[in-house]
């Protein structure tokens, strides 16, 4: 997938400067039995360069039926419509999938957070990822 992340120029004057992002880390997160985990492949990607992350999720130690959703955040505040892995507005999965995502031009230097939700049996997890993309 190509996810593109838009309108975020308008976004971006109005509340300022921002601080840049660390290395890639493994972001975990439960609720009850549902276990979820986002490995982005960094927290600094290129601006118009894929960015490989991966998710998996578990329910009660085993790999979990569930959905996905990417939400993006600024400063707290959503700043994009939900987007879904493989652009299929209903994205499901079993245990694990990969995808790749795209910053453009207009998030160059702002710190968005990725907040990649995962729901199963009734429980939701969100994985929030600190996301600052350069040339």
């Amino acid at each position: 997938m190509r996810l593109t992340i838009g309108g975020l120029t308008a976004v971006a004057v109005a509340i300022g400067a921002i601080s840049t992002a660390t290395a890639a880390t493994v972001i975990k997160g439960s609720s009850g039995p549902l276990v979820a985990t986002l490995t982005p492949s960094t927290h600094t990607p290129k601006i118009n360069t894929l960015m490989p992350i991966t998710v998996t999720a578990t329910l009660n130690g085993k790999p979990a039926h569930a959905t996905a959703a990417y939400q993006f955040l600024y400063g707290g505040a959503v700043v994009a419509p939900t987007q879904y892995p493989r652009n299929n507005k209903h994205f499901s999965f079993t245990g694990h999938f990969s995808d790749t995502l795209n910053f453009p031009a207009d998030s160059l230097g702002f710190t968005l957070t990725l907040r990649v939700v995962i729901k199963a049996a009734g429980h939701t997890v969100n994985l929030p990822c600190s996301i600052t993309s350069h040339k």
